[in-house]
């Protein structure tokens, strides 16, 4: 029996874990696993911004290369399919750039491109309806209203580009095309646009990515697009006109 003490046969000294000791390892990893959870998540949510911002800066570069191969003009107002998503297909060419990687909206890779790329999409693309209001005459701006105007936004139109947003993050659930101030109770501007898309908190704390018409794009705290100064609009009385957000994003 002495001689098989140090052989490889013999049994290890050491004693097994008790129950007590097992159920203390496990509590203090799942205190572990408890205390880095808030961290990974905002460090996921945190990438998703910056994917997100990396989409929507892509998209407003798309504009101003399709403004300049356009006489300087957006592409008109139009209705799902033939909205902005599909003239400017030929200059984002990744239909997945239209997608938040925050947002939860499910892909349908089956379906028509056309379809794709108008249905599913994380952003809006601004209306200009105050300018338009302001220059056309009111049976033309029925007809813009109606998606029957024959020619977009002129970018040269825009008399402060770095602080006039081209794009924004949708609600949820929303399939507006455009941000128009004249649509709904409170304009889109309030009710379409999900300005805390972007937070581990949610609601006030987060905020969202827009793109503006010079071709910069940033990440703005809930509000900061329609407060001090909103930033969708064009014209001064509309840019300086107070808005009241909802208590809650819609």
């Amino acid at each position: 029996m002495k001689a098989c003490l140090h052989h490889p046969c013999s049994r290890r000294n050491g004693r097994a874990f008790t129950l007590t000791e097992l159920l203390v390892v496990i509590a203090i990893i799942s205190i572990l696993a408890a205390l880095l959870m808030p961290a990974l998540s905002g460090a996921k949510s945190k990438a998703n911004s910056i994917g997100c911002l990396n989409n929507i800066r892509q998209l407003g570069l798309s504009l101003t290369m399709y403004a300049s191969d356009h006489d300087g003009f957006y592409p008109p107002r139009r209705e799902p399919t033939n909205a902005w998503p599909t003239p400017l297909f030929t200059y984002y060419k990744e239909p997945k750039i239209l997608k938040c990687p925050s947002d939860s909206l499910p892909w349908m890779p089956g379906a028509p491109m056309e379809m794709r790329i108008s249905w599913q999409r994380s952003y809006v693309i601004n209306g200009f309806n105050d300018w338009f209001e302001s220059q056309l005459t009111e049976s033309n701006y029925q007809a813009f209203l109606k998606w029957q105007w024959p020619v977009g936004m002129k970018e040269a139109s825009i008399p402060n580009p770095s602080e006039t947003i081209v794009f924004g993050e949708k609600r949820k659930g929303s399939y507006h095309v455009h941000m128009d101030f004249s649509q709904g109770q409170a304009g889109n501007d309030v009710e379409e646009i999900d300005q805390g898309r972007h937070s581990t908190g949610g609601g006030k704390l987060g905020g969202a990515n827009f793109a503006f018409a010079d071709g910069s794009s940033r990440f703005l705290k809930f509000g900061q697009s329609t407060s001090p100064v909103n930033l969708w609009a064009v014209r001064d009385e509309w840019r300086n006109a107070p808005v009241k957000q909802p208590v809650t994003q819609p």
